[in-house]
């Protein structure tokens, strides 16, 4: 089998994390790596063979690439996308895919247009307690949904561009938007939205125009609601991705990634049981999914327009909080 040939534009952390797993899978050899601070580059070039560049364009004029990973900062996108699906290159993308909507409905465009393959890395739908509750949503176990909630609660912060809400979106943009693409899929999509937000915790922060503390209320285009919190001033060296949905035959509840609680609260006694898996790497899973979409043509579980819409639900929140009323999403 023909392996396929894999390049990175951008090559920060999230791209060490990636490059890390694909440097183990049999199909793929990295081939090259662009980056502004071309340094970075030649890092990972040195570490796993393949050229360095300190331009994305350049590197896909000159790269005969089979797919491109983009792990670029919110703000830091232009028409990357747009040029690869042009070229054929399979796209693997990172959250957010933009923070400009139009930017972001120009990706889906191109990719649906020149017919590539795309996943954007929204890994928690390969979680356990994610891919376990869409299955028992989808059997009709829980019956209809009423009640979502979620919470992303952490103790994180840094100076750079992130605290920047023209750069990154904000928290729940950049950070928390795992969580609202997770209720999403399991839920379906959402039809209005309000919020409150505030910098609550960290008051000191030079150059910090970001949420650090929001609370946001869905209505979901099934009648369900949903209320989601978020923040960034919790507990330290904690990552609280939390959830529940209450169905009319039962209600899920998930405290971490790995395990997942089902109440069956239409029975008498009343039955639960707690599942659980160990080990899995949801992002590994993402990117399995990915390359087996281009080798085998199959469909990803997280194409590039599931990208878009997530993100218009993330800046309806942030824009209904800044307006004060409730945003509709079309």
């Amino acid at each position: 089998m023909r392996k396929l040939r894999v390049g990175f534009i951008g090559c920060g952390g999230i791209a060490a994390a990636h490059a890390n797993r694909l440097s183990k899978f049999g199909e793929i050899d990295l081939v090259a790596f662009s980056d502004v601070q071309v340094e970075k580059a030649k890092e990972f070039a040195s570490r796993y063979g393949g050229n360095a560049y300190d331009s994305w364009s350049v590197m896909l004029d000159k790269e005969n690439l089979d797919a491109v990973f983009i792990c670029l900062p919110p703000f830091a996108h232009e028409n990357e996308v747009e040029v690869a699906a042009e070229k054929g290159v399979h796209i693997y993308i990172e959250k957010p895919i933009s923070i400009n909507l139009d930017l972001a409905r120009r990706m889906v465009k191109a990719v649906e247009k020149h017919g590539v393959k795309s996943q954007v890395g929204y890994q928690l739908r390969f979680s356990f307690a994610g891919e376990r509750a869409k299955k028992l949503i989808e059997e009709g176990v829980l019956g209809s949904i009423s009640l979502v909630s979620g919470a992303y609660w952490c103790r994180f912060i840094r100076t750079d561009w992130w605290i920047d809400r023209s750069r990154s979106g904000g928290q729940i943009v950049e950070q928390a938007t795992h969580l609202y693409d997770l209720l999403r899929w399991l839920c379906g999509d959402v039809k209005s939205v309000y919020a409150e937000m505030g910098r609550l915790v960290y008051h000191d922060v030079k150059g910090m125009t970001i949420e650090d503390t929001s609370g946001v209320v869905l209505r979901f285009k099934s009648g369900a609601i949903g209320v989601v919190s978020s923040s960034i001033g919790a507990v330290p060296d904690q990552w609280w991705i939390r959830w529940g949905i209450i169905g009319n035959n039962a209600t899920l509840e998930s405290e971490a990634i790995d395990s997942l609680r089902v109440y069956y609260s239409s029975r008498k006694p009343l039955i639960f049981e707690t599942l659980r898996e160990v080990g899995r790497d949801p992002q590994l899973l993402a990117e399995r999914d990915f390359i087996e979409a281009v080798l085998y043509d199959k469909d990803t579980r997280i194409p590039i327009v599931e990208g878009l819409k997530t993100l218009e639900l993330t800046l309806a929140a942030v824009e209904a909080a800044e307006r004060k009323k409730p945003v509709y999403l079309e």
